[in-house]
């Protein structure tokens, strides 16, 4: 009898047997997830809903997880072990996710904040969801690995099934409705497309179908996997071969060679070793027999080198890490990457244990091994989303260390990962910087420390619906900070009206508002119509100093053109510095073009001359 079909024998309640009544509340708690992440979406933007932000997101990390951990291992309504569970898993949410919102610094791009935080989730529920599956199904014995390996295989499988549900489901609806649109009718297409509560109830079935597929078809679940089992069988000598291969050329090649390639080292290193762990893991336990080996001796022989050597890949890594943190410090992506590097060099060692025990059956061991490995998984991921291992303190505290000591300029400073990626505690470093004399010494820096705390998302963004920022950018300041060439009068009050809407589309407009004479305007009749066109000249970095040309249409302002003081532009390499001199003292004027467009009767032919100066 294989360990499988052992496991299938302790099972109380047959996974073809689940209960009518079941499968209807398996369906109607996928449907009211659906309703809930769409309630999370549509108010999540609403003004009157701001306030109770902390609510929505709450809302949203339970409703997406519980309901899903709740169908994918209810047999029966009245199980205690069942709800004592969910009771532990939303304690444990609710905590992860206050020590979250706690983080917030009132920005919309979290960088890896939130989106790390939501694959914490998965991965916790990834681990621990086999162990409640077990013991649901088996209350009174002790978990065998052999159980818990099945129930990984199966959710797995669950997954992949649901995608492939889905992708088939939207694509039939799509094609439904374009044909219908072709006909001119559009009712089908705005209902699957255009209706958010469609797409969530709609998605929220399809979880649904694909719940109950894989628990009440088990023997789809055992065909799947053993075709996957087979096509892992053949792919994991080869790997194991590299694996090998590699090891036995570093002596010849020396480390060195991968001293330059630090980051990309460590991350090829770590995924060889789960990698090639995984896809063994995925093979054990598959064969007929306790007592029959997978893989011929020579084979089986490559395979227990390749996990002998695995711990120099994870000591590789290490070492990597360890020498890109001394150089450059801690980062939240840094420390989480450690946290990987050092369950990856646990899981290699015990794996490479496993091949030295002497036993009958291939790498017995490990059963035990990945039970501890699991608990050990779950428990990183919920320390290192609470405070005490909190990437973000250990990091902004390393890197604001790092430049009070001198081992990081002003200039190297990563304003964005203190603003976007390390939650308050970097938000507070910033905040510091405002007051640290060194810093704001410099006009340039000061500049941009400012447009960092005002930026919501770190491509530029001010926030639309945020108009706090927005504060900094008036008229009046304008024109306080921008400076007025010689001989030049004032533009008219329209134009400096204008300003502010050029905010977040005009590339560095907003530094005009935030760094006195860093910009310069003046005047000049560029088409000969009697009325003098601004131009707006930037100097704040005075490697892209750049102009731009307005004009009014049909009463309001537009940029018209734009100059960059390139080579091509300025042939005398004037540098900024005499550039600016040069437009504050009046020296700007307009030239007629040499070389004149052509007309054809009424209609004017737009001449570009590329091959002339």
């Amino acid at each position: 009898m294989s360990l499988l079909t052992a496991h299938h024998s302790k099972t109380q309640v047959s996974l073809s047997d689940l209960p009518l009544k079941t499968r209807i509340v398996i369906v109607l708690v996928c449907l009211i997830q659906g309703c809930l992440l769409y309630l999370c979406n549509h108010f999540s933007d609403r003004e009157w809903m701001i306030p109770h932000s902390s609510a929505l997101l709450y809302t949203q990390v339970l409703s997406g997880s519980l309901p899903l951990i709740f169908v994918l291992s209810v047999n029966t309504l009245r199980d205690k072990i069942l709800w004592k569970a969910l009771l532990a898993y939303t304690v444990i949410f609710v905590a992860m996710t206050t020590w979250v919102k706690w983080n917030d610094a009132g920005v919309k791009d979290y960088g890896s904040l939130i989106g790390t935080f939501y694959l914490a989730l998965c991965l916790m529920v990834f681990v621990t969801l086999p162990w409640l599956q077990a013991r649901i199904n088996n209350p009174s014995s002790p978990i065998d690995y052999s159980e818990l390996h099945g129930y990984i295989w199966k959710n797995t499988i669950t997954v992949v099934l649901t995608l492939l549900v889905s992708g088939l489901m939207w694509g039939i609806l799509s094609l439904g409705a374009g044909l219908f649109k072709l006909i001119g009718i559009d009712f089908f297409y705005e209902l699957f497309f255009q209706h958010e509560i469609f797409m969530y109830l709609a998605n929220g079935l399809i979880v649904a179908i694909g719940v109950l597929i894989s628990r009440t078809h088990p023997k789809l679940i055992i065909t799947v996997r053993n075709l996957l089992s087979l096509t892992v069988k053949g792919l994991l000598p080869l790997l194991s071969f590299f694996a090998l291969i590699f090891i036995f050329s570093l002596p010849f090649t020396g480390i060195d060679a991968l001293t330059d390639k630090w980051s990309s080292a460590t991350t090829l290193l770590t995924t060889m070793s789960l990698l090639l762990a995984l896809l063994v893991n995925a093979i054990y336990l598959s064969s007929d027999g306790v007592d029959k080996k997978p893989y011929p001796n020579l084979i089986r022989y490559i395979i227990n080198g390749s996990l002998l050597v695995l711990p120099i890949y994870a000591i590789l890594s290490t070492y990597y890490l360890g020498q890109r943190i001394v150089q450059y410090g801690w980062t939240p992506d840094r420390l989480r990457a450690s946290v990987i590097v050092g369950l990856s060099l646990c899981l290699t060692l015990a794996y490479a244990s496993a091949v030295v025990r002497k036993n009958n059956i291939w790498l017995h061991s490990l059963g035990s091994i990945n039970k501890k490995i699991m608990w050990l998984i779950a428990a990183a991921v919920v320390l290192c989303n609470s405070p005490i291992i909190d990437p973000y303190r250990i990091s902004v505290n390393d890197q604001m260390n790092r430049y009070s000591t001198g081992k990081v300029s002003p200039d190297d400073l990563d304003l964005v990962m203190l603003r976007f990626d390390s939650g308050r505690k970097g938000n507070d470093a910033l905040q510091a910087l405002r007051s640290d004399v060194k810093f704001v010494s410099d006009p340039r820096r000061k500049l941009k420390l400012e447009k960092t705390l005002m930026q919501t998302t770190r491509w530029g963004s001010y926030g639309d619906d945020d108009k706090k920022p927005y504060a900094a950018f008036t008229p009046e300041i304008a024109r306080k900070n921008i400076q007025l060439a010689a001989r030049t009068p004032s533009p008219e009050s329209t134009w400096w009206e204008s300003l502010p809407k050029d905010i977040g589309r005009e590339e560095h407009i907003d530094d005009c508002y935030l760094m006195a004479n860093a910009c310069v305007v003046t005047t000049l009749d560029l088409n000969n119509d009697g009325n003098k066109e601004p131009i707006l000249c930037n100097f704040s970095d005075p490697k892209e100093a750049f102009c731009q040309i307005y004009a009014q249409q049909a009463g309001k302002w537009h940029v018209v053109s734009r100059i960059n003081f390139d080579d091509d532009v300025t042939k005398d390499k004037l540098d900024s510095t005499k550039i600016k001199d040069a437009i504050l003292n009046g020296q700007l004027k307009a030239v007629p073009k040499e070389w004149s467009d052509i007309q054809i009767q009424d209609t004017t032919v737009h001449v570009s001359y590329y091959n002339l100066r």
